[in-house]
């Protein structure tokens, strides 16, 4: 295994075994798990699940612009009042109990920590020369934690975005990686890529159920309206849509979005209760649309204090779902295509990508 991981640094530039030793210990603490900073408590614990996001433009046959997406994120739900032991959360618990996140009345509360990383390439990844009309190279590693207060039909979330955009998101070398694990054309312009930044961005979130029927029972839909925004040098933002769904158990959650960089958590928390902790089984059709004004994109308007490549950025931008969800018993998973349009000027063709969100609660 040593060998193997020694043949990975050469290849990529960065060494793997270094990266799964701090990613075990950080799920280790962020579980609450007895090795950890602090020991659990068992009261007000809720219920917790594991999800991942695995976002790429390879499932609609592309390999360009917004070309890869992952995403890691633990969440507690289901709680009465803010716990003691979510050591990544509590010492901004000051902050949250200001804006209505300690006083919950008949509200639940919840907590979510993800860890993600996101790579933007041009269209023409063969090229070495720097081309300027098309998006910089770039690349973020960050992490997110959020905070959640819902009732069964509006959910508030308000969330801390920090990362590194640059050369030390290691964007680059994942690229390569996976390039040569799939056989794939090398992309030789990371010379160009956006420089080392660390970024930071604030982000609120409001979803309202306007329309139900049979929630979570039966045949039923609904639709969700949205809003929200994102303060921050990666990116600020103003965002406004609608997402309908329909079929059979459709699940208690707020639904399924992109997992764009500085966006709010997807709401992936359920009513468990004995009923719904039933083996049942559930199938759904989703479609969504969001209208997005975009203020500033860090992917798109270069470094903030430097010297870089970037591009004239389309001020309004449309981000189009539409997907699957199954779901059985504590595990879900859900299967879509976005589409996004022009991001920027030049830009030749919308982005389409496809996503795969697979969730385990427990």
């Amino acid at each position: 295994m040593a060998d193997r991981f020694f043949f990975l640094r050469h290849r990529t530039g960065f060494d793997f075994q270094d990266i799964v030793k701090k990613a075990f210990v950080v799920l280790l603490l962020v579980s609450g798990s007895k090795a950890g900073f602090a020991e659990p408590i068992d009261l007000n614990r809720g219920f917790r699940s594991f999800s991942l996001y695995v976002e790429n433009d390879v499932f609609a046959d592309s390999d360009d612009q917004y070309t890869s997406g992952l995403k890691l994120t633990w969440s507690q739900y289901g709680l009465s009042e803010l716990p003691a032991d979510a050591w990544t959360h509590r010492w901004l618990y000051p902050v949250v109990r200001r804006l209505g996140f300690g006083n919950l009345g008949n509200q639940s509360a919840a907590l979510t920590f993800s860890v993600g990383q996101a790579i933007y390439t041009p269209e023409d990844i063969e090229s070495r020369e720097l081309i300027r009309d098309d998006r910089p190279y770039a690349g973020i590693t960050y992490a997110a934690m959020n905070f959640h207060r819902k009732t069964r039909k509006r959910m508030h979330s308000f969330g801390l975005c920090a990362g590194i955009v640059g050369p030390h998101s290691y964007a680059e070398q994942m690229q390569t990686f996976s390039h040569d694990f799939l056989n794939s054309h090398a992309t030789n312009g990371w010379d160009h890529q956006l420089e080392d930044e660390p970024v930071i961005c604030l982000i609120y979130d409001y979803k309202r159920k306007v329309l139900r029927t049979n929630p979570g029972s039966g045949i039923g839909g609904e639709a969700i309206f949205h809003t929200g925004g994102g303060l921050g040098n990666v990116r600020t933002f103003y965002n406004l849509g609608m997402l309908l769904r329909y079929g059979w158990n459709v699940p208690t959650d707020f639904g399924n979005f992109p997992i764009q960089p500085a966006t709010c958590f997807n709401g992936d928390m359920c009513a468990h209760s004995g009923e719904s902790a039933k083996k049942r089984f559930g199938i759904h059709l989703f479609l969504s649309g969001c209208s997005q004004v975009v203020f500033h994109d860090i992917f798109l308007d270069g470094n903030t204090f430097r010297d870089s490549h970037s591009v004239d950025k389309e001020p309004v931008v449309g981000i189009f779902t539409g997907g699957l969800g199954l779901a059985y018993g504590k595990v879900k998973l859900i299967l879509a295509y976005v589409c996004r349009t022009k991001s920027f000027k030049k830009q030749t063709d919308p982005e389409i990508f496809g996503s795969v969100h697979l969730s385990f609660h427990y």
